[in-house]
């Protein structure tokens, strides 16, 4: 592989997971979109993208797994637990479930459709939230209530995540803080926790099915990505840590409205085979990202100092 061309991937791979590492995240709103477009096949592509995540979210999911809160009646077995269970189950149906579905309609457009419509829905969703406090202690009066909610939500988002590549951070944030209401610290790490598990799941079937030259392409490329994606995603998490001891909770919620944005205007640009137009919004996009995190980290950096 040309040494420049591997330079890319590797830097795909950091940028991502720098706002991954800051939105609880996998990265693949931008690595996805940016493979598409350098003519990456489909199949390497998706599979590489789940591979690079588990190396990349394992170091910060092991360091904040005990903050998420696993005491009776907290977020760690009320939440996570059933999340992580439910897109573990839908991971592994990802692929097989996402080539039926490619059979029967002869074409990934359709999916890649309805999950644009998705994230419309998201969006929309996320602007229209009243600015609230939604710190509830680490505990919720009614735990079980919340569990068949999570579970349904959890799988749907294994089955996506499984069959487009992606860790399904777009759609497990958004059933966090708009319908489980989770504080933003613990949904950045539940969000990173549910990343790791469903990219063990749903990378298997690619695994396993591909041929042998396939898979090793597969395998290079997720190493590539997680060179560059160990690094940035332990320093997008360590920004969001900086954001929210600033107290600027709504900060980290409302800016997640830019990846949402942004992964729209990918798939847009796929979709209506716009792959010069593509690049150019993916390298903008991978740049306006590092400055306006760094930005907002460094303003909250001089908040938390003075104080």
């Amino acid at each position: 592989m040309d040494p420049l061309f591997s330079l890319l991937i590797v830097l795909i791979g950091f940028v991502a997971s720098v706002s991954g590492g800051f939105w609880g995240l996998g990265g693949g709103w931008l690595i996805l979109p940016c493979l598409f477009l350098i003519g990456i096949d489909v199949r390497i592509a998706i599979g590489a993208c789940l591979l690079q995540m588990i190396p990349t979210t394992f170091p910060t999911v092991v360091r904040q797994f005990s903050q998420i809160g696993w005491k009776r009646g907290g977020w760690g077995l009320v939440i996570a637990l059933p999340l992580c269970i439910s897109c573990s189950f839908g991971g592994v149906l990802g692929d097989p479930l996402g080539g039926l579905l490619e059979k029967l309609f002869h074409s990934r457009i359709i999916h890649q459709s309805l999950y644009l419509v998705l994230l419309a829905w998201v969006l929309f969703d996320l602007y229209r939230q009243k600015d609230k406090n939604t710190d509830f202690g680490g505990k919720i009066d009614r735990p079980t209530s919340k569990i068949p909610i999570t579970l349904g939500g959890g799988f749907v988002t294994g089955v996506i995540s499984g069959f487009l590549g992606i860790g399904g951070g777009t759609m497990t944030r958004p059933l966090m803080t708009s319908v489980l209401k989770v504080p933003e610290k613990q949904t950045g790490q539940i969000a990173r926790l549910a990343i790791l598990v469903t990219a063990i799941a749903g990378s298997l079937p690619y695994l396993l099915t591909s041929s042998g030259e396939t898979r090793s392409d597969m395998l290079i490329m997720g190493a590539l990505l997680s060179a560059g994606g160990i690094i940035g995603f332990s320093i997008g998490a360590k920004m969001h840590s900086i954001v929210l001891k600033a107290g600027k909770d709504n900060v980290a919620r409302k800016s997640f409205g830019i990846v949402v944005v942004l992964v729209m205007a990918g798939l847009i640009c796929k979709l209506a085979d716009m792959i010069h137009t593509g690049q150019v919004i993916m390298g903008i996009s991978g740049f306006f990202i590092l400055a306006y995190l760094g930005y907002i980290t460094a303003k909250c950096r001089k908040s938390n100092d003075r104080f």
